[in-house]
């Protein structure tokens, strides 16, 4: 038991470094939770066109997080082994990686969004108003690219502040605009979802611009340079592949994974569609803890293993698991009590607010197991032991959620609640996965040095 209990010291450092990424998460969270209230007032159309747009979006996003998941492995171990010049050209890797992925996504979403967006819904009212959706969301994927980049590289070396202060900047404008452009305030008509993508995409901008003054002053460890993209450290680039391919692989797989469940729900019961839209935004502020650990995980463990504090790193782990899971246990005590009150800001109809509070208190009670998986992840990956983070990440989500909800949803008459429960409990199992692969040790290595 004495593992997974650290002292007075432990539990303050911790915190110091999490604290201001879980208040950034809980910001942006927060106000996502807004601006998902202020698009559902609009109506059930509205908020279902929007999620379904979006699911283009999470596959980007879940690309771009692999990518930068792979640099942070280095920029962490690289900033613990004090060699900051490789920390610059690993970033300069990862904005250049970034800045193709997010050019390939505008490319698709200029000449086929019809297409893309018909793979997730049959409804031509649905199609139609997320089509007005994307005609201007389209412009945040490159800008978003560069500015989480930089978020996610900052993070890596435990630069964390700054960013909660540039974040509420981006979600306050957002919100902002969204309540001007969505109702048509200020002399302005009312543009509903097409107002939404609008006021994401002028905070994107705004977002970015601070991030490249902070890097062009060196203000912090990173600068930003268009030298520094045209002339990438190519041996680099050859380490990195090795570990960067089975993250990204796995992102991107993941999220193809939850796209198909979601069209496993959209088959069951499209019309409940919209509480899986909130239910997923609320729990956004519950994920809160997952972006501070990882950010812990980053410093605490890769740090140390960059440093050849192998045995440090692997207490550090026991102890920041066992962490993550109480206040875990907590978060999700406070969902479960508050889940009919969010249900009520619905202007939706009562069924779906009904659904709304099952699903995520559902959600809330697995919360501790999410907490659990999710801290494996981050350890694994924090030592570059990203092909078992891929098994049991989406190859187990592929094997059992994805089967699953298939063949539930396309070969008997499950409802969406029994669904959604199923395919949810199914982390339980993958608790047992994670704690294999954690225990056979593979991630604790210094990889700077191999």
């Amino acid at each position: 038991m004495k593992k997974f209990l650290g002292n007075k010291t432990f539990y303050l450092t911790t915190l110091s470094i999490a604290l201001p990424i879980m208040a950034q998460q809980f910001v942006t969270s927060f106000v996502n939770l807004i601006d998902n209230i202020m698009i559902g007032s609009v109506g059930s159309l509205a908020l279902t066109s929007v999620t379904v747009a979006n699911r283009i979006y999470l596959i980007f996003n879940s690309t771009l997080f692999g990518i930068c998941g792979a640099a942070g492995i280095f920029i962490a171990q690289y900033y613990g082994a004090k060699d900051h010049r490789k920390c610059q050209k690993i970033l300069d890797i990862n904005l250049a990686c970034g800045l193709l992925v997010a050019i390939g996504f505008v490319i698709a979403l200029l000449i086929i969004p019809r297409q893309l967006i018909e793979i997730f819904s049959s409804s031509q009212a649905v199609i139609d108003e997320s089509m007005r959706y994307i005609q201007f969301a389209v412009l945040t994927y490159i800008p978003y690219a560069f500015s989480f980049s930089i978020m996610m590289a900052l993070r890596a070396v435990g630069i964390n502040k700054i960013q909660l202060v540039i974040g509420s900047i981006t979600v306050l404008t957002n919100t902002t605009l969204n309540f001007i452009l969505i109702f048509g305030h200020l002399g302005l008509p009312a543009l509903g979802v097409q107002g939404a993508a609008i006021a994401t995409s002028i905070a994107r901008f705004l977002e970015l611009g601070i991030y490249l003054v902070l890097l062009l002053r060196k203000k912090y460890l990173f600068t930003f340079s268009i030298s520094g993209l045209l002339h990438l450290d190519v041996p680099l680039i050859r380490s990195m592949i090795k570990k960067a391919i089975p993250l990204t692989a796995n992102e991107i797989f993941f999220s193809l994974g939850l796209s198909i469940i979601f069209l496993s729900y959209m088959r069951c019961n499209e019309s409940l569609i919209p509480a899986i839209s909130v239910v997923d935004t609320v729990m956004q502020i519950a994920y809160i803890i997952f972006s501070g650990l990882s950010s812990a995980v980053s410093i605490l463990i890769g740090n140390r293993l960059g440093a050849n504090q192998i045995s440090e790193a692997r207490d550090n782990a026991y102890k920041l698991i066992a962490f993550g899971v109480m206040i875990a246990i907590v978060i999700a005590s406070i969902f479960v009590s508050i889940a009919p009150i969010i249900a009520s800001f619905y202007n939706v109809e009562d069924i779906i607010k009904k659904t709304i509070v099952t699903l995520l208190t559902i959600k809330s009670c697995l919360l501790p197991v999410y907490c659990y998986n999710a801290c494996v992840f981050f350890t694994l990956r924090a030592g570059g032991d990203t092909f078992s983070t891929m098994l049991m990440d989406s190859g187990f989500l592929w094997g059992a959620g994805v089967l699953i909800s298939t063949v539930l949803s396309m070969f008997t008459n499950i409802s969406l609640v029994y669904l959604f429960t199923i395919v949810e409990a199914s982390d339980i199992m993958k608790l047992f996965i994670a704690t294999y692969f954690f225990k056979k040790g593979r991630w604790a290595k210094n990889i700077t040095t191999a």
